[in-house]
């Protein structure tokens, strides 16, 4: 939507022709876009059903843009070394480290941003249960 008010805001000064509208508006309409990129993805898709864990973020409207735009994390529950959640101003996201064949934890970051406290409480019920199954295998 930002993106399309920007474009509209650059196509009504060409037709007008009065460039005091784009110092105004323009980059309100460029920081606003900053600022969700920023925040992240706003769709967040976890399933632990099974033996394999996904983690699913996306940005609907911009999937076919590219990575940038959409993320898919899939792997075994066993590989599950650890998980931080890391908040920032208007930023939340979930660092997921998974035990790798050469031993190291490798690291996938994945934007939450817009769960809500219940929701994120949910997820790291649902990792924990994950990572005592873990534990008690080992």
């Amino acid at each position: 939507m930002c993106i399309m008010a920007f474009a509209f805001d650059i196509l009504m000064i060409n037709i007008d022709g009065s460039w005091g509208s784009f110092v105004k508006l323009g980059p309100f309409a460029f920081i606003v876009i900053l600022f969700l990129i920023y925040r992240g993805k706003p769709q967040f898709i976890y399933d632990s059903d099974g033996e394999v864990l996904n983690f699913t973020a996306s940005e609907p409207n911009l999937k076919f843009l590219g990575k940038r735009f959409f993320t898919h994390v899939e792997f075994p529950k066993r590989k599950l070394a650890s998980y931080k959640i890391k908040s920032y101003p208007f930023s939340r996201k979930l660092i997921v480290f998974i035990n790798s064949k050469d031993g190291s934890p490798k690291k996938q970051r994945i934007s939450i941003s817009y769960l809500r406290r219940r929701e994120v409480r949910d997820l790291k019920r649902s990792l924990d249960r994950v990572l005592v199954t873990n534990r008690q295998s080992q």
